[in-house]
């Protein structure tokens, strides 16, 4: 076996439902996690965002015209083209979830994704998301999705990568989905026949997202009972064998539609010049 190949299992615990949303908010949670300890960011993604928001409220005509201020200024637009980039990747994830089965992803770390460096590839228990459970009613609170990612940061296996000195690079995205029909996204993913190829050299790790509830998704009625107040058209509690055997062919015909896909969103890594004053960048 590879010795370059990683699995750590994470699991979701205290969440009684795994709604599409609620998958979504999590790997996002992931990225974010990766790209600052990657040092594709120079913060946490959240603080990240607010130095460049910051930076909206300034007044242009206050500035004086120097070749300092003109290095300044390229490093910003070069600043604000990553956070747009990541506020994007972050998007495609939400929107895959909802139009489609999510199988797995891979965040592609690398100048091209013909030979990257790492490749983080998160498996989804995809049996287990439901679609019919509101997001909201099951929303992950910030400390849940930080205290699972606590446990990367304990992992020998990602500390021997994040303890090395690394440089930004590329960010590329791939998922696995199972769908009948092309993704809602179809203009920001392109098909793939195989997911990319991997050089010995890459570093491989393997995320598995586990999720176990005492209770099935269909016997967590709760947002079932929520809408029946809204529309009684929402409930759907008896089911014929019939139906049962129309919902396994359409898992059926879903499965043999697995396929890759790749996101045309590509997260360029920021990081200042060692030249750069740090005070002068991101103070507003």
């Amino acid at each position: 076996m590879d010795q370059n190949v990683k699995n750590i299992d994470l699991r979701l615990d205290n969440v009684a439902v795994l709604t599409t949303g609620t998958a979504a908010e999590f790997v996002n949670g992931i990225l974010d996690f990766l790209l600052y300890q990657r040092s594709q960011i120079p913060f946490v993604y959240k603080m990240y965002k607010h130095c460049i928001d910051k930076w909206e409220d300034e007044e242009d005509t206050n500035q004086q015209e120097s070749f300092a201020n003109y290095q300044v200024n390229q490093q910003r637009t070069k600043a604000r083209a990553t956070r747009q980039s990541i506020s994007d990747m972050r998007e495609i994830i939400r929107q895959a979830f909802k139009s489609a089965k999510v199988k797995s992803l891979r965040f592609i770390f690398g100048s091209n994704t013909f030979l990257p460096t790492e490749v983080y590839t998160l498996h989804i228990p995809h049996a287990a998301v439901t679609r019919d459970h509101y997001h909201e009613n099951h929303a992950l609170s910030e400390d849940s999705i930080r205290q699972a990612l606590l446990r990367l940061l304990t992992c020998e296996e990602l500390y021997t990568i994040f303890s090395t000195q690394l440089n930004a690079t590329n960010v590329f995205l791939e998922l696995e989905l199972l769908t009948a029909n092309e993704p809602g996204l179809h203009t920001s993913l392109v098909p793939k026949a195989v997911a990319s190829h991997l050089p010995r050299s890459c570093k491989n790790v393997h995320l598995h997202l586990l999720h176990a509830s005492d209770n099935t998704p269909a016997e967590v009625r709760c947002c079932q009972e929520l809408a029946i107040y809204r529309d009684l058209g929402l409930m759907q509690l008896d089911s014929s064998d019939e139906d049962g055997s129309k919902q396994l062919e359409c898992v059926e015909t879903i499965e043999e539609s697995c396929g890759w896909w790749q996101s045309d969103v590509i997260v360029r890594g920021f990081k200042a010049p060692p030249n750069q004053k740090t005070c002068d960048l991101w103070s507003s």
